[in-house]
């Protein structure tokens, strides 16, 4: 294995080499994803120029090895182990890219040059210190990774020889990562996200909850939250010190809402969470309910204490990423499944108002569906549900575009389609409001079929 992941990451060093005298753009703006491929040695991560209409050009290097292998999940659309945010991130000084190698336990570093170019930093790929890495954050020079221990391909940590961990890292001159602290997860709780605060960075969150991923002879039914109802979502705080040294300040329970909502969740399931991300300019943080289909709100003090604040109802099935603009006006929710009540055919991304007020209360003000060519199938939770559906997403600096990523949910072989892995853009109205999407089918990119690409970051240099 070594020797193939070797020789991609050689290869990828000539491809650069040989693509030096490419033009710069005009402006440097880019966009990455990646392509969490399955096979070994061949995951990369793909860069696009983006145009003053929001289109997308594949940079000539494409792709850009990171020296290691993502994560199978071959299933009708099991729940677990692609339950992620943010596996790619891009350093504060923007001269930097990090990415996850989930299966192969490990982060790659890139170093960005200024025609969007990418080659790694010195010992790249880095160990991440746990098993499944699949969210990172990054604040100065801090880089904490969470590794949530989800791989059923690495079925003996899965069951209990490993913990799900919070780590972190200090970022050096050189790019390259020096490991500094661990915080494990206990009861079998599996983390979906990390996130440094944004008013904060001595600050950082944690969202994690337990779910049959393990394949432990359930075969293709999927417990969301395990057999036993008792389990909880639950939220870390977490200190950061000038030596990127993380310490766990408080753990809390997600509350029980949504007693007078319209839109209910799921019957019998516990108060669930998935995407977190904080406000730019207030002590909030946001909470995807994805078991409530609800937004949640909860303030932080400088001291790490976590205080519930508020729920909210939201449209859309599965409530699962959240992602507020820098102005702090409003916030972008990417829900995962359709709601077939309400008319809706496909995944959904809402828009919130959380100026002023509405930033403890956020009201929903705009909901547009995600394209999703191709059909529909039976997934594992036993009901119908498209073959590829939105999961990450991001908006371009300037924040006139928002790009979300669609996975191919069905990876059996009974799915001959080879579609179903894209990236949609849609346009920002001045009211802030997400329209007229346009979709990129990512196959012609060379993104294999049978692995579910995930994380898109945008950047100008």
């Amino acid at each position: 294995m070594s020797r193939v992941i070797a020789l991609l990451a050689a290869a990828a060093v000539s491809a650069l080499s040989s693509n030096s005298s490419i033009a710069w753009a005009e402006d440097g703006r880019y966009l990455y994803i990646q392509t969490n491929d399955i096979r070994e040695g061949r995951n990369s991560v793909l860069g696009y120029t983006r145009g003053d209409d929001g289109a997308l050009e594949p940079l000539p290097g494409n792709p850009f090895y990171t020296a290691g292998t993502g994560i199978n999940n071959d299933t009708h659309g099991k729940l677990g182990p692609n339950d992620n945010d943010t596996p790619l991130v891009i350093s504060t000084d923007r001269r930097r890219l990090f990415a996850v190698n989930c299966h192969s336990n490990t982060i790659a570093v890139f170093d960005i040059a200024h025609d969007g170019s990418l080659t790694h930093a010195p010992g790249s790929p880095f160990s991440s210190h746990g098993i499944g890495p699949n969210s990172l954050s990054v604040s100065d020079r801090t880089l904490l990774v969470a590794n949530r221990n989800g791989d059923y391909h690495q079925a003996e940590d899965l069951r209990g020889r490993s913990s799900a961990t919070y780590c972190s890292f200090h970022i050096e001159d050189d790019g390259s990562l020096r490991f500094v602290s661990k915080v494990e997860v206990e009861d079998g709780h599996k983390p979906t996200q990390v996130h440094i605060a944004q008013t904060n960075p001595t600050l950082a969150f944690g969202n994690d909850f337990q779910v049959d991923a393990d394949f432990d002879g359930d075969g293709k039914r999927s417990f969301l939250a395990g057999p036993r109802t008792s389990v909880v979502g639950q939220l870390h705080v977490f200190q950061i010190s000038d030596e990127s040294r993380l310490t766990e300040k408080s753990l809390i329970q997600l509350p029980e809402t949504n007693t007078g909502y319209q839109y209910k969740g799921s019957p019998g399931v516990p108060s669930l969470p998935l995407g977190i991300w904080s406000h730019p300019k207030q002590p909030l943080l946001y909470v995807g309910f994805v078991t409530r289909n609800e937004l949640g709100v909860f303030h932080f003090t400088n001291e790490g204490i976590l205080n519930f604040k508020s729920s909210v109802p939201n449209s859309g099935q599965d409530i699962c990423w959240v992602l507020p603009n820098k102005a702090g006006t409003r916030l972008y929710t990417v829900n995962n499944l359709p709601r077939p009540e309400l008319g809706q055919k496909s995944a959904t991304v809402s828009t919130y108002d959380i100026s002023g007020d509405n930033a403890v209360r956020p009201k929903e003000i705009g909901v547009v569906d995600v394209p999703f060519p191709g059909g529909t199938f039976i997934n594992n939770r036993n009901f119908e549900q498209p073959d590829s559906t939105a999961f990450q997403c991001s908006l371009d600096p300037d924040e006139k575009y928002f790009y979300v990523i669609s996975q191919r949910i069905n990876q059996t072989d009974e799915n001959k389609a080879v579609e179903g892995n894209f990236l949609h853009c849609f346009k920002i109205s001045e009211e802030g409001l997400p329209h007229s999407p346009r979709s990129r089918a990512l196959e012609q990119d060379g993104v294999y079929f049978r692995s579910r690409p995930q994380g898109v970051v945008t950047v100008n240099q």
